[in-house]
């Protein structure tokens, strides 16, 4: 007879067995680990790496170091995709699944097992649907009204084209809040569907905008580059709600990653050590940053109002 932990063990072996396959699958072993925890970062997402990074210095920093193997997968965006990650996690009986956005966390939920799920980074309106007894997390308070305001503020707006992905539910809300605020103050919009990163040329080709939002769709932030390089073909400002390193909006606004970081380490720490996760409160995260491309807007020909610059927290200049 095989013990729930040797049972383990073989379980990841396995999944390293399917990672030297290709099959996406990370495996980070540490030696006679107590706990197995388990990520799910969708698309690769750099802003969810970056919070990911946060959470596991923290717990290194709280003398977890060596206690604990780590196994993240970073499947494609899609809900097969999401949901087959998740199946996989419960499957190799992880102690705590950790998940990044609203698709992955609602896919993590579908899956119904007693593993402790927190989550990350989920657009805090959708928090309602994913309450359950085994999950906790934190959301982000990020307003859509405040990005348009700043995004009206950089350009007559007429037509405003939004980017975002109908199979993730963070942004499909995002979408259809932004139809109610543009039908109210007479924006046209042009809602752009993307299945595919690649796609994003083709579906931008020939479209007369004044501007363009990009929602928090994993799948957009994969195509962020080509989204720029439109805008400034078109000199065009561009808004996000997920930070691009390497080609930053004109605006963004979003949640610090470090604040996420470091408050789902504290709720991950607890369930290790017996705390049920509905006995952790889930909460919402403070700690927004507005950013200004500086640099992006003045290449692109135009500029950003002193009044408007005067409420960033950062600058990129």
């Amino acid at each position: 007879m095989i013990c729930h932990k040797g049972l383990r063990r073989a379980r990841l072996l396995f999944f390293i067995m399917l990672q030297a396959l290709g099959a996406g699958v990370l495996f980070f072993p540490a030696a006679a680990a107590a706990w197995t925890i388990g990520v799910i970062v969708p698309g690769d997402n750099s802003y969810y790496r970056d919070v990911n990074n946060t959470f596991v210095s923290n717990l290194n920093r709280e003398g977890y170091a060596g206690k604990f193997d780590m196994v993240i997968q970073k499947p494609f965006p899609d809900p097969i995709s999401l949901s087959n990650a998740a199946r996989k996690l419960v499957a190799l009986d992880v102690d705590v699944i950790v998940t990044y956005g609203a698709p992955a966390t609602l896919a993590a939920a579908e899956e119904k097992s007693r593993v402790p799920i927190v989550y990350a980074a989920v657009y805090d309106p959708l928090i309602p649907r994913i309450k359950a007894k085994n999950i906790t997390g934190i959301s982000s308070r990020l307003s859509v009204t405040s990005l348009l305001r700043y995004l009206s503020g950089l350009n007559n707006l007429t037509t405003l084209g939004v980017i975002y992905s109908a199979g993730e539910e963070d942004s499909i809300f995002q979408l259809r809040e932004l139809l109610k605020l543009c039908q109210r103050r007479g924006f046209r919009v042009e809602a752009i569907d993307l299945k595919r990163p690649q796609d994003v040329r083709m579906a931008l080709s020939g479209k007369k905008l004044d501007a363009i939002f990009i929602t928090g769709s994993c799948i957009a932030s994969m195509a962020c580059s080509s989204i720029t390089d439109f805008a400034r073909e078109q000199k065009i400002p561009t808004a996000a709600l997920i930070p691009f390193k390497t080609c930053p909006a004109t605006v963004t606004l979003t949640a610090s990653p470090k604040g996420q970081g470091e408050m789902i380490a504290e709720m991950v720490m607890k369930i290790l050590n017996g705390t049920r996760p509905e006995r952790i409160k889930a909460d919402s995260s403070d700690d927004i940053e507005l950013i200004f491309n500086l640099k992006e807007a003045m290449t692109m020909g135009f500029r950003i109002p002193m009044e408007l610059v005067t409420e960033a927290t950062r600058l990129i200049q």
